[in-house]
């Protein structure tokens, strides 16, 4: 578990949003409900910029720690 900045656990409830992988042209959805994630292949094609997009729902969440965490998992 992670805390926030004031030292609480942050709890992830819910998420869902689009997320670019490199080997697919395509959106992909994710999805996730506490521990269990799910990624689905759309059929829209990346046009331009490949953005990701991710809406959280939770309690004692923090925008920037969440951010560091996501794009430390995408470099690695």
């Amino acid at each position: 578990m992670v805390k926030n900045r004031n030292g609480a656990f942050m709890e992830v409830i819910r998420l869902k949003g689009l997320v670019a992988i490199d080997n697919k042209p395509q959106q992909v959805i994710v999805q996730g409900v506490h521990e269990l994630y799910d990624l689905e292949d759309t059929q829209v094609i990346w046009a331009g910029e490949r953005l990701n997009r991710m809406v959280f729902i939770g309690r004692h969440l923090d925008k920037d720690i969440l951010k560091q965490l996501f794009d430390s998992a995408l470099k690695s």
